[in-house]
């Protein structure tokens, strides 16, 4: 995360920042100025002065309720800001999740990016909204260090002081435990990837009778990040004990000091208190400073992890404006695709027309898929020009791409809600959703479900038939109907009848949609309403026109054609 970004997510919430500072600035006051009043009571009363003694002790009043009623005020806020700056920071991690490439993604497990969107935006979150009352906690100190020399220069020095040296603790030690908490938070990602890797290898531990490995390993990976996790927590501890420990001691010499002064008359008992509650608040403020520096550390180690997910997102995307009318015309120019030394695509070149329907084909491993990768912009090409409408597809922007293209995948996935909800997303209109549904003949088998159409999918829908996971999938796509439209081996998973069915549909839509279908089914290649067939070899263009002429006229393609019977 840039500067410039974090500063754009704190001006955002610039109003909740000045009523927090407003509010943490008056709690200092009200508790500063509570002990001074409860020391002019006790003077008061020390001089026989009874009724000035009530007026003081009324001020004190007065100052805990205001206290009280700012505290609250002051927590409310807090949340506010809390909750403002994580929903700023998540909507930021999101945005650049999605303009990633699935190479830059691939770098993170599971539980990595999982904790940067939860954990590494909170201790962001957390840190800004309390550094507010931190920053008027070290003005506090400040003035309670001024004070203490207006009582006298020697209790002032011997706060100074003290002040100094956990000053010079706090930053001595600090990078130490920033060295233990980064190990503490490697190993914590690592035991996290370890969880969810056991749960989904569950069925293979089972097969295999492999407990014992799977609980050793598990076992050795917890105890090295409880080893690290003790000694964080070991290391805190004993700073903040020696940090305050050291406060307590030069208190007593404060106080000694104090006592001193009262002997030889030259103050009174009530400044003794103020002194021995002024003190007690260094120590609360203390705390406060090292949880602040402790605060300081995590956001190091967030802000590191955050870099690393922003480090390769997309930003200059969306210099086209958007077209009342896109024509749906695909081109790809000597594009080079993948690693360099073994490329997904080769120097691959063609032409799609708008509305048409084309098959692209070829053997396991050819680079078929790698052209859906570059059309919806998962990864970029390292030469050569992908085109829509003879605009690099680099120009477009994320929403731009996602009206012009849409595709069902090898493995399609879903939200975690309903069937009903899955779908609306693309329309609304729950009649077109039945609809649809009935004519691929998948509405009877939903609604023998227990919840029918409120039945909640799972992410990877292996609670529903295979046949009815791909149908949804594709009626995601219909209900978008976007210009172009990506099948990536779709009607390889189906059943021959549901396969038919929905080639029906598409054929109506050729005249209005460029639809693209990735498969090896030679009833589709050979079909008379297939415009076009792409197919690739070893990851470079074999050939491409329609079945009939390049089976007469192309012996390399009807070799590979007789290969894929």
């Amino acid at each position: 995360m840039t500067k410039e970004e974090n500063r754009g997510v704190l001006l955002k919430n610039k109003k909740h920042f000045i009523i927090k500072f407003i509010s943490s600035l008056f709690i200092r006051i009200f508790l500063l100025a509570i002990p001074i009043y409860y020391s002019y009571a006790i003077d008061s009363i020390t001089l026989g002065n009874f009724d000035m003694a009530y007026q003081m002790l009324i001020m004190f009043f007065v100052f805990t309720v205001l206290y009280r009623i700012t505290e609250i005020i002051n927590q409310i806020t807090y949340y506010k800001l809390y909750s403002n700056l994580y929903k700023t920071y998540l909507d930021l991690g999101l945005s650049k999740t999605c303009n990633n490439s699935l190479y830059s993604l691939s770098r993170f497990s599971l539980s990595e990016y999982s904790n940067i969107m939860s954990e590494d935006f909170e201790t962001l979150s957390d840190y800004y909204a309390t550094m507010v009352i931190r920053i008027v906690e070290i003005l506090e100190a400040i003035f309670i260090v001024i004070y203490f020399f207006t009582i006298n220069v020697f209790i002032g020095y011997v706060t100074l002081f003290v002040c100094l040296i956990v000053l010079f603790l706090l930053i001595t030690f600090n990078p130490i435990i920033a060295r233990t908490n980064g190990e503490r938070k490697n190993r914590h990602d690592k035991r996290i990837s370890l969880f969810q890797e056991l749960l989904l290898s569950v069925k293979e531990i089972k097969g295999f009778n492999i407990f014992n490995v799977a609980r050793t390993r598990t076992l050795n990976n917890v105890t090295d990040y409880l080893k690290w996790n003790d000694k964080l927590n070991i290391d805190k501890y004993n700073l903040k004990q020696v940090s305050l420990g050291l406060i307590d001691i030069f208190q007593v010499i404060a106080l000694v000091i104090g006592v001193s002064l009262i002997a030889r008359g030259e103050t009174t008992i009530g400044v003794l208190t103020i002194i021995y509650n002024y003190y007690a608040k260094l120590n609360t403020l203390y705390t406060s400073i090292i949880t602040l520096f402790e605060s300081k550390i995590n956001v190091k180690i967030a802000r590191l992890r955050i870099h690393k997910l922003f480090q390769y997102a997309s930003s200059n995307y969306g210099e086209v404006e958007e077209k009342n009318k896109i024509a749906g015309q695909i081109e790809f120019k000597n594009v080079l695709y993948g690693n360099k030394k073994d490329p997904i695509l080769n120097n691959v070149s063609f032409k799609i027309l708008p509305n048409t329907f084309t098959v692209i084909t070829g053997a396991s491993g050819s680079g078929k898929t790698g052209i859906f990768d570059l059309l919806l912009r998962y990864n970029r090409q390292h030469e050569g020009s992908v085109l829509v409408d003879d605009t690099s597809i680099s120009k477009y922007d994320s929403k731009q791409i996602g009206n012009i293209i849409s595709a069902v995948r090898k493995n399609p996935t879903f939200f975690n809600m309903s069937i009903r909800d899955n779908l609306s997303i693309f329309d609304a209109n729950f009649e077109n959703i039945v609809s649809l549904c009935k004519e691929f003949n998948i509405h009877d088998y939903i609604m023998a479900l227990d919840l029918g159409y409120d039945t909640v999918l799972l992410t990877d829908a292996t609670n529903i038939n295979n046949d009815v996971k791909y149908v949804l999938a594709i009626i995601r796509v219909l209900l978008k109907r976007t210009k172009i439209m990506l099948f990536d081996e779709t009607f390889d998973y189906l059943s021959h009848d549901i396969s038919v069915k929905v080639l029906d549909a598409l054929k109506m839509m050729i005249s209005d949609n460029t639809i693209v279908v990735i498969t090896k089914n030679k009833e589709i290649i050979e079909s008379d309403f297939v415009n076009q067939v792409i197919m690739l070899e070893n990851n470079k263009l074999l050939a491409t026109g329609i079945h009939k002429e390049l089976n007469k006229k192309n012996a390399n393609y009807s070799k590979e054609a007789e290969l894929q019977k």
